[in-house]
């Protein structure tokens, strides 16, 4: 799946800051290309300047052509809590064109990766399907925090405080001006950036979009929903899923509501072909849901799984979420997270929840799960207005799918509001991700070539539509 990268000549930019920043040869696993690493360090208390220090783990895969651009791109990875050295392979078939002619650098955030990972301890059940969705939070959070704490500050792991961080590796490198591309979460650390360090921002591209005004978590169930609303009206708009899968909104409903009675589900482990059993109830159900729309590939499997869990048999639907949620979860530097989380959304969440996500198949239970992991995480003092919009005259490419459950075209509308020099594109078909879709990565590369968001073909992503529903396990009609 992934490209070869031929990597030629040396790049002086790149070996100019090696006084600051020493880069060696390395190989990172599944980019099949010869890379640089080296690590940067900073101290754990930026503010003291004394103290703990960490290292910085920084990956650059220097520019193709002998004569690159001086401006690289940064690559800011989501979650919160992903290292962006250890998704470098998914992501760089979205971003090789622009390689070409920049520099691409990934730096592992503070907390995640080699920068001193905040990883909870593994336990037995780590990779349970029923503890990756949504089940006892707090408790594993109570002893994540213990052990992630022996080794640092927790509340020194903020994104305005990890911004920082990247502007010194930015300037070890002997870059004086960058360009970014955030995903998911990392959208919001790309706007953090670029409030605190404006003017050494030429262009930034952000992928599925978390302004600041959001708070992660607060409106996962009412956007799931939506994404889910919509896969049910165009299930019935085409003619082979709707005579397949006949009223599938409200089989679906009945389907939740009979699981408010919980009930022990055997399967077979996709992972392992192990024999085993959960207990599956509505917030497992729906929460495996939410997962598998991230994704509208995955998505177009759900109406298939729906009718075999009506059934008794759940084990699709736990293979689709599996494979969503395990993914998802291994990748994840789970005390990184939750020290993002516990300082900058969770104390947004109102008090009183019960309108919280209501009417939604989720309802209050991402929210209430977070709420007990934080009740005691260490919390990072922010900025004052971190939850202000971001204003900016720099150019931005927003970029969202019309499918995504998690940061749906609606935030980009409302991040757009103070970007001026800003142009939002939804993708009809795409879910959580635009970049590696259809023309994504032909686009993004025209945008940060120009630096200017104007004058793109937009017209190319509209021709991005939802893949076709599975009648059966064989496949899609053709």
């Amino acid at each position: 799946m992934i490209p070869a990268l031929l990597l030629l000549g040396c790049q002086p930019q790149i070996t100019a800051a090696t006084a600051a920043l020493r880069l060696t040869e390395c190989h990172i696993q599944g980019l099949d290309a010869e890379s640089r690493c080296g690590t940067l360090t900073v101290f754990e208390d930026r503010a003291a300047q004394q103290g703990r220090t960490l290292d910085l783990n920084v990956l650059v895969v220097p520019a193709v052509s002998p004569t690159p651009q001086p401006d690289p791109l940064f690559i800011l990875a989501g979650g919160p809590g992903q290292a962006a050295s250890e998704v470098a392979a998914q992501i760089f078939p979205a971003i090789e064109d622009i390689q070409a002619r920049r520099d691409l650098v990934f730096l592992d955030q503070r907390g995640t990766g080699g920068s001193n990972p905040l990883q909870c301890p593994d336990t037995e059940d780590a990779h349970d399907l029923t503890a990756m969705l949504l089940r006892d939070m707090g408790e594993a959070m109570r002893a994540c925090q213990d052990a992630v704490s022996e080794n640092a500050d927790l509340s020194l792991y903020s994104t305005p405080i990890a911004m920082d961080d990247l502007d010194d590796v930015r300037a070890a490198l002997g870059y004086e001006t960058i360009n970014l591309y955030g995903v998911s979460y990392g959208t919001r650390a790309g706007l953090v950036y670029l409030r605190r360090h404006p003017d050494r921002v030429r262009a930034a591209i952000l992928d599925g979009v978390a302004p600041l005004e959001m708070a992660i978590g607060l409106h996962f169930a009412e956007d799931g929903q939506a994404a889910l609303d919509a896969m049910f009206s165009d299930c019935a708009a085409d003619v082979g899923c709707d005579e397949k899968f006949p009223a599938l909104k409200a089989r679906y409903a009945a389907l939740h509501q009979a699981l408010s009675e919980p009930r022990a589900v055997d399967y077979v482990d996709p992972r392992t072909g192990a024999s085993k059993s959960l207990e599956m109830d509505q917030t497992v159900f729906a929460a495996g849901v939410q997962g598998i729309l991230y994704q509208p590939i995955f998505t177009s499997l759900l109406p298939l799984s729906i009718a075999a869990a009506e059934q008794g048999d759940f084990t699709p639907f736990i293979a689709q979420a599996y494979g969503m949620s395990d993914g998802v979860s291994s990748s994840i530097y789970s005390g990184m997270q939750m020290s993002v989380m516990c300082a900058e959304d969770q104390p947004r969440y109102p008090q009183d929840r019960s309108a919280v996500g209501k009417g939604t198949s989720l309802g209050s239970a991402i929210v209430e799960e977070i709420s007990a992991a934080c009740a005691e995480w260490p919390r990072a003092t922010l900025p004052d207005g971190f939850a202000e919009p971001v204003t900016s005259t720099v150019p931005v490419l927003l970029l969202s799918g019309a499918l995504d459950p998690v940061t749906p075209p609606r935030w980009g509308e409302i991040a757009s509001k103070s970007l001026p020099n800003s142009l939002h594109i939804v993708a009809p078909g795409a879910g959580h991700n635009v970049a590696p879709v259809g023309c994504g990565p032909r686009l993004m590369e025209a945008f940060i070539d120009a630096g200017a968001v104007d004058d793109l073909d937009r017209e190319c992503i509209n021709r991005i539509k939802r893949p076709p529903f599975f009648l059966d396990f064989s496949g899609p009609t053709p």
